[in-house]
């Protein structure tokens, strides 16, 4: 049909107005006035992603994300010409290198040749897959969100329970590699990067956990295409129980693994509600997401820039001390890919986005939204946090329904997937023969 498509109907064609957004974005010159005439945020209906982006604002926006959030659709569409973009973004850049003009062309060009980067990185991907050492087990492939390439792995039994696996930050799908391999024999399992991450596209956008909730919503209706467990470490446990609370009865259950976001005792969170006046989903549905003042972006990338090359020469000291019990299992192949995938065009723009993030809903609130099944494999000696890993773990059984609760300590650090993978891949097997027993598909 056509209608209400934002790139057109079907009488108009989304290639006119295509070219007539490409017009319009050379002939203005300033990506803010671009993106207050084209991009405005849909906080009726585009949920909290876009009631956050309303909070950024037009002029908010990073140094080419008013490109990337018009064109990557109509570019994947191929509505509109990568050669043409190129071509008229090199006679807008020669026109006067230091205007508005010559830096919207440079950003347009560097998000055209950064999406043909990741289009050469998939192609490599599929046609190598095969040289893995566990490829058998699973394979990796990619889909489009809004117009940019996510990767993801996918094996297991095709008719067994369906488990979807989201990583932390920095890391990839690559990091539950043998959690998939134990639980292949039984159950369709797949794994994502979550976009910026991994081999997935990192467009230069204002990241938020509103987005990244939306990607694992999306790829679970489109891909996996039947009711599963998620289940995910670190910020992508919390991801995973965002995604989980959209999805509700379609998330037969969920399991957190050293899990990130705020959790409190219930007589806390009841009164932090009652404050407020309500949950913080529905005070930014009802009030917007407030403004941030945060500091220059040029000085934001510059800073992600820099983190991002110091980390590098760090990351396998800094992995062996969240995988205090088992350093060995910070592997070569753990170590390249973090490294590898840091390199990639856009990768320094999460770090940078990092200071814009939107007010986040308490691990209390998402539970109660969701209203499932959980279980909780944790890692006790989890460095991070503040050393409060177990008085969060503690936690879950207090503000769950505790029959609906299964906890499993485990001596491990940040990542028991990967230090206790098998014990991991244990509970998760008994966890979801559970559910299913208990709920029928």
């Amino acid at each position: 049909g056509g209608g209400d498509h934002p790139y057109g109907s079907r009488s108009e064609g989304g290639e006119s107005l295509a070219l007539e957004m490409w017009d319009s974005y050379r002939s203005l010159g300033d990506e803010g006035e671009f993106a207050s005439e084209w991009l405005p945020a849909d906080t009726e209906g585009g949920g909290l992603e876009q009631i956050s982006m309303a909070a950024v604002g037009p002029e908010g926006l990073a140094p080419g994300e008013a490109f990337h959030r018009a064109f990557s659709e109509l570019l994947a569409l191929g509505c509109i010409s990568p050669s043409l973009v190129l071509r008229d973004a090199t006679e807008d850049k020669g026109f006067w290198p230091f205007s508005a003009q010559a830096r919207a062309a440079r950003h347009a060009e560097e998000a055209v040749e950064g999406r043909e980067w990741h289009t050469l990185l998939a192609d490599l991907d599929v046609e190598s897959d095969g040289d893995r050492e566990d490829h058998e087990a699973f394979t990796y492939n990619y889909f489009r969100w809004q117009g940019h390439l996510v990767r993801y792995a996918a094996g297991g039994k095709e008719d067994g329970p369906a488990v979807l696996f989201v990583h932390g930050f920095g890391a990839s799908a690559d990091q539950w590699h043998k959690c998939i391999k134990e639980l292949a024999p039984t159950h369709r399992v797949f794994a994502i990067d979550l976009l910026g991450f991994g081999h997935s596209e990192k467009p230069v956008v204002t990241y938020s956990q509103y987005m990244w909730e939306d990607v694992v919503r999306d790829f679970a209706l489109e891909v996996v295409q039947r009711p599963l467990f998620l289940s995910g470490n670190s910020i992508g446990g919390y991801t995973a129980l965002s995604a989980a609370s959209q999805l509700r009865g379609f998330c037969r259950g969920l399991i957190l693994c050293n899990s990130a976001g705020r959790i409190v005792d219930r007589e806390t969170y009841d009164e932090e509600e009652r404050q407020r006046g309500g949950t913080v989903k529905a005070t930014l549905r009802r009030e917007g997401a407030p403004t941030k003042e945060t500091p220059p972006q040029w000085a934001l990338n510059l800073a992600g820039r820099a983190i991002i090359a110091g980390l590098r020469p760090n990351v396998e000291k800094f992995c062996k001390k969240v995988y205090p019990n088992s350093p060995e299992e910070v592997t070569d192949r753990l170590v390249d890919n973090i490294v590898r995938d840091s390199k990639d065009p856009g990768g320094y723009a999460i770090l940078a986005a990092g200071f814009k993030l939107p007010p986040q809903a308490s691990k209390n609130e998402l539970l109660k939204e969701f209203g499932g099944k959980l279980l909780v494999t944790q890692g006790v000696n989890d460095p991070l946090g503040a050393g409060v890993s177990k008085t969060r773990f503690a936690l879950y059984n207090k503000v769950h329904p505790e029959e609906d609760v299964e906890l499993v300590p485990l001596e491990a650090g940040h990542c028991p997937q990967c230090e206790a993978y098998a014990d991991v891949a244990s509970a998760i097997a008994k966890f979801t023969a559970e559910v299913d027993a208990q709920v029928p598909a």
